[in-house]
């Protein structure tokens, strides 16, 4: 009995012995090699394959990763497979013969990785013709956002028989590809003739447009591949056909607000009674409308048209009455700052906007000031430094550069040299607001422009392509009072001379006007002017 309990033990370490030698040793260079091709079957650019079976075999073993997503086989089979791995070899089983005479690339993209790190087969590809000879016409180019003219990773690259009766909104294309993180597209091995071409950013990886969530780019005529098929630029776009929705509406005593499910660029309103037109204006969030009374107006029916960014138009008749307690915005007070400034207050330049409860005249030549420990430290002049806009309900006013130990001014509003339309006197309360510390000032920034165009608008952009400010056509520019941070330099070319930037069509029959963008970012420091920009377009 102790010689079998020996035997048995000697055993055991003997094996544990044994699988400590199979390890990998720990540590040593991490596995960085993407696996590589070694052969297939068929084989790259083969004529005359009949098979229902596709083999990869790589010089590592290898596993699928989400290879039905990433696999893009063209052209577009409707021809379910398997994906059978052993070890180092990928097979792809389909349930029917491919198409006769035909020319098939396979396009594995990320589809594969190596077993150890999950490093991913690089620009694995694969072209076959099941005929006697393979389709040699090509096109190949860049897809780039319209508006920041930045390259669409992984855009996909759709063709379109023009002579089929497919869709890009209900099917999947004839050719695709995808293009790469620059941009850049190429597909090959396709059928000379006539398509319909786009370029998708597909966000539900369903291959076709079903979704205005989702960018799109297209050519307005077929265009004729062929072996000798020019580079094609193609620009996506975001196409928005929906109108605004009216949510809600708010009645009280000094404004009547009509909210909306998205952003409003313009509205007009009417009373159906008089054909007067009726004083309003965009909340600072842009989703909803405020109507003012006034002596022409004090209440009854009215239509409300409400334009989004898109240009798409929403129409409501509405009853407005001026009733109940003062709105929430003001919230019962005669004054209020409506665009606050940063956590470290504001800049010298930035924009401030006092919103009064009720619209207002300005009488005195300086209805503002600004106190620092209760002494005057600036005067705000009318008209040339304080503005009100056209419902008389706003004053608008850039910080002037102060003294550098100054931390927080009070705004004082004058009630003589500041009017109602309506009523008796205003008290206003004092305003407090913080001045950022290090505030050293703005700059600015001036070029010219070489172009044969006539009509276009330049748009200053913030750092996240936002509109700052616009300037109409002209040889030379000037942006003047900018914020210290980086911009970009926008054209939207009139290209018809219509009196505005046509955007894409819903019915891809007419492309958008041209977009120009400076080619780099501007930095602008304070106290610092940018020079001699050149925009050539």
């Amino acid at each position: 009995m102790k010689l079998v309990k020996a035997l048995i033990a000697a055993g055991i370490v003997t094996g544990m012995a044994a699988c400590a030698t199979q390890s990998p040793p720990d540590g040593g260079p991490r596995d960085q090699t993407p696996p590589k091709l070694v052969s297939s079957n068929p084989k790259d650019q083969q004529l005359n394959v009949d098979t229902r079976t596709i083999t990869l075999e790589f010089d590592e073993e290898v596993q699928q990763n989400t290879l039905n997503k990433q696999l893009l086989i063209t052209p577009n089979i409707n021809n379910p497979y398997k994906v059978l791995t052993d070890k180092n070899v990928m097979t792809l089983e389909f349930e029917k013969p491919l198409e006769d005479s035909t020319t098939y690339t396979f396009n594995f993209r990320e589809g594969i990785t190596d077993i150890t790190e999950k490093n991913k087969a690089q620009g694995l590809r694969l072209s076959f013709s099941t005929g006697s000879y393979i389709d040699s016409s090509s096109v190949r180019g860049t897809v780039v956002n319209l508006m920041k003219q930045t390259p669409e990773k992984g855009a996909l690259v759709l063709l379109y028989q023009a002579e089929d009766t497919l869709s890009v909104r209900k099917n999947r294309p004839y050719y695709l590809t995808s293009a790469d993180d620059q941009g850049n597209y190429s597909l090959e091995n396709v059928k000379e003739g006539n398509y319909l071409m786009y370029a998708l950013v597909d966000k539900n990886n369903n291959s076709f447009y079903d979704s205005e969530e989702e960018r799109i780019a297209y050519l307005a005529k077929p265009i004729r591949i062929t072996p000798a098929t020019d580079t094609v630029k193609l620009q996506t776009v975001r196409i928005d056909t929906k109108k605004p929705i009216l949510l809600t509406r708010g009645k009280f005593i000094d404004r009547f607000v009509a909210s909306y499910n998205e952003g409003i660029q313009g509205f007009t309103a009417m009373s159906v009674a008089g054909k007067d037109t009726l004083l309003g204006k965009p909340t600072v969030d842009g989703k909803s409308v405020e109507l003012f009374k006034t002596e022409r107006f004090n209440g009854g029916k009215a239509i409300l048209a409400a334009v989004d960014s898109a240009g798409n138009i929403a129409t409501d008749t509405l009853e407005i009455a001026f009733e109940g307690k003062p709105s929430s915005r003001v919230k019962g007070a005669a004054v209020k700052v409506i665009n606050t400034g940063k956590s470290g207050g504001y800049k010298v330049g930035e924009e401030v906007v006092v919103e009064l409860q009720k619209p207002i005249r300005i009488t005195g030549a300086a209805p503002l000031k600004l106190l620092a420990d209760s002494v005057v430290v600036q005067e705000i002049k009318y008209p040339e430094e304080v503005s009100l806009d056209r419902t008389n309900t706003e004053l608008r006013f850039n910080m002037p550069k102060l003294s550098s130990n100054i931390r927080q001014v009070t705004v004082v509003l004058d009630s003589i040299a500041i009017q109602p339309l309506q009523g008796g006197p205003i008290t206003f309360p004092q305003l407090q607001l913080g001045i950022m510390e290090g505030n050293k000032g703005t700059g600015s920034l001036s070029g010219t422009t070489t172009t044969d165009y006539t009509a276009y608008t330049l748009q200053l952009l913030n750092s996240e392509y936002k509109v700052v400010e616009e300037r109409s056509a002209g040889k030379t520019f000037r942006f003047r009072n900018i914020a210290p941070g980086n911009y970009y330099i926008r054209v939207l070319i009139d290209e018809n001379k219509n009196g505005k930037w046509d955007k894409a069509d819903p019915k891809f029959e007419r492309v958008p006007e041209p977009v120009y963008i400076h080619p780099n970012s501007i930095e602008v420091r304070a106290n610092w002017e940018v020079e001699n920009l050149e925009l050539k377009f």
